[in-house]
């Protein structure tokens, strides 16, 4: 009788496990973070973050517009060039607006819209387009950051996007004071 109990035992410690995400899955696509009702509200990365690149004869630009209630980390951006005969410098990054974050500390983001370069490293400069992969980390004022996130993009030659124009204005950023960020409850 004992033998049995054991074993039934053992059967429910491993039958309760796949039931639960047979269970879980019912009534939705789970491959996506954003199937759960809750998750729902925030849009997904490349939605919040949208990024393009350009290129002119020195420096390679990428440019990213960032959806209302949402920001990207300064301290995460990457860039790797896809093309093993052509690379990049240092990547520059504008000042960001600071900000204490409930895990992170104190950091730098950035709203609205942001440019980043760098300078194009290569035997002979052509005028095609560069292939680029983008790292980059964001979250939402409402408490989801994502895991960072890269995206390919090719930098054409030429003048940037219209969303990147003219000067990136923030009213009060002289004046504006430490972001706290404090996660929803």
């Amino acid at each position: 009788m004992n033998t049995a109990l054991a074993s039934l035992l053992v059967l429910l410690v491993i039958a309760t496990p796949v039931a639960a995400r047979e269970a879980s899955s019912v009534g939705g696509d789970q491959s996506s973070p954003f199937s759960h009702p809750a998750q729902r509200e925030f849009l997904p990365a490349r939605e919040a973050f949208r990024a393009s690149a350009w290129r002119d004869d020195q420096r390679l630009h990428v440019g990213f517009i960032i959806a209302e209630d949402y920001y990207l980390h300064r301290h995460q951006f990457a860039l790797e060039s896809r093309n093993p005969a052509v690379s990049h410098g240092e990547l520059a990054l504008p000042p960001g607006v600071p900000m204490v974050h409930a895990s992170l500390g104190e950091i730098e983001v950035f709203y609205d819209r942001v440019v980043v370069s760098a300078p194009i490293e290569a035997l002979e400069i052509t005028a095609e387009s560069l292939a680029i992969t983008v790292t980059f980390q964001g979250c939402s004022d409402r408490g989801l950051c994502y895991p960072p996130e890269r995206v390919e993009l090719d930098a054409l030659y030429g003048s940037p996007p219209a969303a990147f124009d003219s000067p990136l204005v923030i009213p009060g950023i002289a004046k504006m004071e430490r972001l706290e960020w404090i996660p929803p409850t």
